[in-house]
């Protein structure tokens, strides 16, 4: 076909026809009413094109009709312009994902014809009859024409769709088989990690299994858009249960308003998730798929993801023997362990006690030896089923190797049920067994420890049971012995600090102490709310004497909400009394993590209306990180996005600083005191402080000394660019009423006056900036790929520049009467940006390259405006040799 600009020539329609077809337009247009309802009528009575509005109501059937009549009038205005090709292609598109194939489309225009050629016999004259009638079947033809290359375009990408998701099954199913095959694990990971890779449509992939306690799915892959591990429990309404429990595939929008908060949360990164279930029994999962546009799965159909969930079946007929033993068929002990860790996470819900046990029998190996392994396998066998008639639903038994079994033993109401449970399980393997004929006696010792008495992480369980079940034997045999960790001194202690927070929380003895945070120019900016506990004895605890305690599940998060709720009712007084200041608050990894963390800050805000969320700012440490990155990630980003501000606390001390730095987005950085106390004296820790700061810097982020002790570290700190510094040369932790006071007294910081420090970060950043411009621009003309980064709605606040600017540049030029407008042209070039990639996407590869043009000229001016306003700084603060004179 001839390119879409030369379509009206090459129908050999001309401006002479064009104005003929309008000459008669009135008379044409009388008929669209009812060529609108023929039109509708033709396709509801073919049961092909009829069951594409088998569920449109009336209402919805005659906007459609008068959207047809609308069609018609702009037809013949149109005089098939670039507009309405364009919209007709978008018509054809649609065709193609509804289903209406393009021989039905092409019978609909006879009716046009028909409708004309009435007109034309009756109302037109014989003279010019023929004329009108060649133009307006061109016309006909034309739009036609326009609206098969729609539909084509369309049929073709979902082609490429199709062929993506075969060559990703092909992938799966390429993969080698023998000794070394991958886990069966692998494949279905495989296809994951694949199909967002290889599919311009597919955003995520994923798939979820359900638990060995039937009753919480745990994702256990998820590539593509970062997500939290999903812990899903069974409730009504949730498509991942739907779907397992119907075994029917499930496919639920987004913006669908009975989707639950998980689904919700892709809004404007998905649009569309697919559900598909596999497995059966207590084997079940299903895999989940995100794709970019509604209808999707309708336009390229479900078959390639049946195919997908057949091997996801497969898969877990591959895992369930690989974690299995082969003789008894038991689990063995990587699927004890997996089960452990769920019955945890269910007995703190439950609010229950959990049994975890380790079982040997005792004279197994004389008798293995004495009658041989057959009869060993025998009597083994014999034993578990002795025991699986006494355990209950619910109770896991496993292999653990030999003749040592694991068992889990959740809802237990005491120790004494506990013990009874254990005593029947001894008498069990008691009773004489008849093996082959012979009369075989054995015993069993049982090591037992209780969760959360024992409040270790599953692994450490294990090991106090195979204490206790050592203490068993030591102790004579055939008999069960609970681990005592519980009663020693040091656990004794920690249940005693949890008790005495408990008790001070409950008797309202905990307060907030607040230390101060000065900035660089020697104002108070804000404070860090720090917890006291006042005890009737010992008077006035710092946070050391029941630190631990803090992190308890039962503790955590009414502490947490405590601090919150306290924190931002004394910064509500201090607004009334003038003082507007940040507050900045610790949470604990575990109520961090919490499903309920979200509410419980929106609810928390929400009763202080009169603090704005960036007053409020929470600390996070490593520790959190550590236990759930992708939790985490989402966690912060929902409190970014409420405007909370996130920073990271102790900064430098762990070994994944600058990961963290990397992917939680923080807005500011709080280097620990352990470097900031000695970097006078200690070049090691004055390098990293540097390091610090520079790196937080360049990324627009506060940086926060801590520990700072004389004047000598807060001048020292303010000439390498610190914005802000905390510690005792300011002040110790005061009570909250002091705080006011003391703002009146602050000493202000040693003043340096050197400028050069936000110049030596200011080239490379510039530099950076520049080149990526420049990859930008080569890219339009398909010289590159596009940088990362420089397209998404909020990648102006993102980019090399756009950081600094919103940070170290608005603290320094933020007064300037230009800064907004150096602002507004940076907004402006992304704004470019975008435009240029989206008429590059449709074709026009002429108006994107004027975009990057005008993108480019916009650089040009923000650059030249910014070394104007850099170079009016220095002329204020004149530098011989990078020193201030």
């Amino acid at each position: 076909m001839e390119t879409t600009s030369t379509l009206p020539n090459f129908l050999g329609l001309h401006d002479s026809d064009f104005q003929f077809i309008d000459r008669y337009r009135v008379l044409l247009e009388a008929e669209r009413a009812a060529l609108a309802h023929d039109f509708y009528d033709y396709l509801l009575s073919h049961p092909v094109t009829a069951a594409v509005f088998r569920d449109f109501s009336s209402a919805r059937l005659d906007a459609l009709i008068q959207k047809q009549a609308e069609h018609i009038s702009g037809l013949l205005a149109s005089h098939l312009n670039k507009s309405w090709r364009e919209s007709m292609r978008k018509l054809g598109a649609l065709h193609h994902r509804l289903g209406i194939e393009p021989s039905w489309v092409a019978g609909a225009y006879i009716l046009y014809w028909r409708h004309w050629q009435k007109v034309l016999q009756e109302q037109v004259p014989e003279a010019e009859r023929n004329s009108l009638r060649d133009a307006l079947f061109r016309l006909l033809i034309g739009d036609l024409m326009v609206q098969l290359d729609g539909y084509a375009r369309a049929s073709r990408e979902t082609d490429a769709d199709r062929l993506a998701l075969f060559d990703v099954l092909l992938g799966v199913l390429a993969v080698p088989q023998g000794e070394e095959s991958p886990r069966p694990e692998a494949l279905l990971q495989h296809i994951c990690e694949a199909l967002p890779r290889k599919s311009a449509s597919v955003r995520l992939a994923g798939y979820v299994v359900s638990s060995a306690m039937g009753d919480v799915l745990t994702l256990e892959c998820m590539a593509g858009l970062p997500l939290p591990t999903l812990q899903l429990p069974k409730t009504a309404g949730d498509p991942c249960w739907e779907a397992l429990e119907c075994g029917q595939t499930v496919i639920q929008s987004v913006e669908d308003p009975r989707a639950p908060e998980w689904i919700k949360d892709l809004h404007n990164r998905v649009e569309e998730i697919g559900i598909f279930p596999f497995g059966e029994g207590d084997l079940r999962g299903v895999i989940l798929i995100g794709v970019r546009e509604k209808g999707y799965f309708h336009r390229v159909g479900t078959d390639y993801f049946h195919a997908f969930a057949h091997l996801g079946e497969m898969v877990l007929l591959l895992r369930n023997q690989s974690l299995r033993d082969p003789l008894t068929g038991l689990p063995n002990r990587t699927l004890f362990l997996d089960r452990l860790v769920i019955a945890q996470a269910q007995t703190l819900r439950n609010e229950r006690l959990l049994g975890v046990a380790l079982l040997d029998l005792d004279g197994f190996k004389k008798v293995n030896d004495r009658l041989g392994h057959v009869v060993g396998d025998q009597l083994l066998l014999a034993v578990v089923q002795s025991l699986q008639g006494y355990l209950r639903a619910g109770d896991t038994l496993a292999r653990m190797g030999g003749d040592e079994f694991g068992l889990i033993l959740p809802g237990l109401d005491s120790v004494d049920s506990l013990e009874a449970l254990c005593e029947r399980l001894l008498a069990s393997i008691r009773e004489p067994l008849d093996i082959h004929g012979e009369a075989v006696s054995i015993s069993g010792s049982l090591g037992v420890t209780l969760y959360p008495l024992d409040d270790s992480n599953a692994s450490t369980l294990i090991q106090h049971a195979d204490m206790a079940l050592y203490a068993a034997k030591d102790a004579g045999r055939d008999q069960f012995h609970l681990h005592t960790l519980a009663l020693d001194e040091a656990v004794q202690a920690e249940s005693e600090m949890r008790v005495m927070l408990q008790q001070a929380l409950n008797d309202d003895r905990l307060i907030l102490h607040y230390q101060p945070i000065v900035s660089s120019t020697g104002n108070i900016m804000g404070v860090e709310a720090l917890i006291r506990l006042q005890h009737p004895e010992q008077g006035l605890l710092p946070p050391a004497a029941f630190f631990s305690a803090l992190d308890h599940p039962r503790l955590a998060r009414p502490i947490g909400r405590f601090v919150l709720e306290t924190a931002l009712r004394q910064g509500e007084a201090w607004r009334r009394e003038g003082l507007v200041l940040r507050i900045s608050v610790n949470i604990s990894a575990r109520h961090l993590l919490d499903a309920r963390f979200l509410d419980d800050l929106r609810e928390i805000l929400a009763n202080h209306p009169d603090i704005s969320q960036n007053q409020l700012e929470i600390e996070v440490t490593e520790s959190a990180p550590l236990i759930d990155m992708a939790g985490a990630q989402v966690l912060l980003g929902a409190c970014h996005r409420m405007g909370v501000r996130v920073a990271l606390d102790d900064f430098g001390t762990g070994n994944a600083s600058l990961t963290y730095l990397q992917q939680l987005h923080p807005q500011s950085i709080k280097i620990d005191q352990s470097f900031v106390r000695d970097m006078i004296n200690d070049p090691k820790d004055l390098a990293i402080v540097a390091a610090v700061i520079t790196a937080s810097r360049m990324l627009g982020l506060d940086v926060i000394a801590e520990g700072v002790e004389t004047a000598e570290h807060a001048a020292l700190l303010t000439k390498m660019g610190c914005s802000h510094l905390q510690g005792y040369y300011f002040s110790k932790p005061l009570p909250p009423e002091a705080i006011h006071a003391w703002s009146t007294r602050l000493r202000p910081i040693l003043q340096v006056g050197d400028v050069s420090t936000f110049m030596a970060i200011l080239p490379p950043i510039l530099e950076g900036h520049t080149l990526r411009v420049q990859m930008f621009l080569r890219a339009l003309r398909h010289e590159n790929p596009f940088p990362a980064h420089i397209l998404e709605e909020d990648a102006e606040d993102c980019c090399h520049l756009g950081r600094w600017l919103r940070g170290e540049g608005a603290r320094i030029f933020g007064q300037a009467l230009d800064f907004d407008g150096l602002l507004t042209r940076h907004e402006r070039m992304h704004q470019f940006a975008r435009a240029a990639k989206s008429l590059l996407d449709v074709g026009d590869t002429e108006g994107a390259i004027h975009q990057g043009c005008l993108l480019d000229l916009e650089n040009r001016m923000l650059l030249a405006e910014l070394l104007g306003m850099t170079g009016k700084i220095q002329d204020e603060y004149p530098m011989t040799a990078g020193r201030p004179l």
